[in-house]
């Protein structure tokens, strides 16, 4: 294994130490997983956090060290898979069961950097936070040299893998070292819970500095509570529209012996459930249009190696509807700490008028909490306009945050923005102008669209009392 390579002064060196921060020169706060605070109760709690830290812990020596996937030894990467447990926010797409695959399998020609940040010095280091970025020039967003959250062509959640313990030395600790002479001038974090811990911890870190967050462009994130699951929440969320459910699977009943099964978590994947899946999810328009997993060598490749890694921890989860012992729908889940992540679906197309993957999803709503007991939440993956959207009730806002690293950048960023929105805004006078003129010509005064109006480009600049 190679040893670890750094960047400081603008160059980069071999087994260097960007950046560092004593525990006792930053604000330490542990946030609830999920939830927004006030503003007085974020504010009193932080300050509250401070004075417990300075007065009865020691401080502890953090440092960044930027590190690639190959240098990485069999300990480091079990330290990576431990910390998950631990983490703020988990997120099954920064695990290592899943970054190392999409790198090998769906982005070999990217270069990767790892923001490896650790506590402690010497034999006694205990990693505490993981970032996994690209390296970009500059955007239309972000116009200074910057490190970008990694996305595969499979990932729908990005971000940071901190510890939810040293969450803010943490943040404070990689901002030290991208606000100081590394090359990168900022971060962005693309498809990032825009009120969770993490964000709430940045906009602390950049209000201390002076500096200015942005959210951009949020879209809502169906979750389930798994708390909530049941009979009861099914009739609460569908009404009448349960009773035809019920119709449709008594229907499909008749055809055969209807049985629905959840495999993994804890017991061996049997290799069926992978066969069955990867098949149904190939079935129609995907498999038609080339997006299927299977269409593509490459995807199947990362997918059979991601979930045999999950599968060796207990952490794969998959659901099967099955017709005279037939599967007929599968959903494909992971785990990450108390977390469920659904990945994929497929479903027979010649039996669509049942709904197979509906019956799928409504069964695993009655018997998940049952089913699933150690999992608190789960996390749809889905854009807003999925169907699973009206089955899971829950919603969060996920969003990319840009977070400039000092002021030069900080300002730029704010010019890019407000340029923008100058020239959306100018669009949309444009259009309305153009529309109003054309109702007008067809002998009505009623404009077809309102200058101003909210879009999905929309963007907010985040402090630490934004509620």
């Amino acid at each position: 294994m190679g040893k670890p390579h750094a960047c400081g002064g603008g160059s980069c060196t071999e087994g260097g130490v960007v950046g560092s921060i004593d525990k006792s020169s930053a604000s330490h706060h542990q946030s609830p997983q999920g939830g927004a605070s006030s503003v007085q109760r974020t504010r009193a709690a932080g300050l509250a956090q401070v004075v417990e830290d300075r007065s009865s812990m020691r401080a502890e020596h953090l440092e960044v060290r930027w590190r690639r996937p190959e240098e990485l030894d069999a300990r480091e990467l079990q330290a990576w898979t431990g910390l998950e447990s631990r983490a703020a926010e988990p997120n099954v797409y920064l695990s290592p069961h899943f970054v190392l695959p999409a790198l090998r399998h769906l982005d070999a020609s990217l270069r990767p950097v790892i923001a490896w940040i650790e506590a402690g010095t010497g034999a006694a280091r205990e990693l505490v936070g993981v970032g996994v970025f690209r390296r970009s020039p500059g955007s239309r967003s972000f116009p200074w040299p910057h490190l970008s959250a990694y996305l595969s062509c499979h990932s729908f959640l990005g971000g940071l893998l901190l510890e939810a313990e040293r969450l803010d030395v943490a943040v404070a600790a990689l901002m030290r070292t991208i606000g100081g002479l590394s090359p990168w001038q900022g971060l962005v974090l693309p498809k990032t819970d825009c009120d969770g811990p993490l964000a709430r911890a940045l906009a602390r870190q950049t209000d201390r500095r002076g500096l200015s967050m942005l959210s951009l462009g949020p879209q809502e994130r169906a979750m389930l509570d798994m708390s909530r699951c049941g009979e009861d929440m099914l009739r609460e969320l569908l009404g009448k529209k349960l009773n035809e459910i019920n119709r449709c699977r008594r229907r499909l009943a008749e055809m055969g012996e209807l049985s629905w099964h959840c495999l993994g978590q804890g017991e061996p994947l049997p290799a069926s459930a992978v066969e069955n899946f990867l098949h149904l999810e190939h079935q129609g328009w995907k498999g038609e249009s080339g997006t299927s997993v299977r269409a593509v060598p490459a995807e199947e490749a990362f997918f059979r190696e991601m979930v045999a890694r999950f599968d060796a921890e207990g952490r794969a989860l998959f659901t099967e509807l099955r017709l005279d012992g037939r599967a007929i729908a599968s959903t494909c889940n992971f785990i990450s700490g108390t977390m469920g992540f659904a990945f994929k679906v497929g479903w027979d197309p010649e039996l669509r008028k049942f709904g197979p993957g509906m019956l799928n999803e409504i069964e695993f709503i009655r018997q998940g909490r049952e089913r699933c007991p150690q999992l608190t939440m789960f996390e749809s993956g889905a854009s807003s306009d999925s169907f699973i959207s009206k089955l899971w009730p829950g919603r969060r806002e996920l969003g990319a945050l840009l977070v400039p690293g000092n002021r030069v950048a900080g300002a730029a960023m704010l010019a890019a923005e407000r340029l923008r929105q100058s020239r959306r805004r100018v669009a949309e006078t444009t259009d309305a102008g153009a529309a109003e003129g054309l109702s007008e010509s067809r002998g009505t005064s009623e404009p077809a669209s309102v200058p101003g109006r909210t879009s999905a480009g929309s963007v907010t600049q985040v402090t630490s009392t934004s509620t």
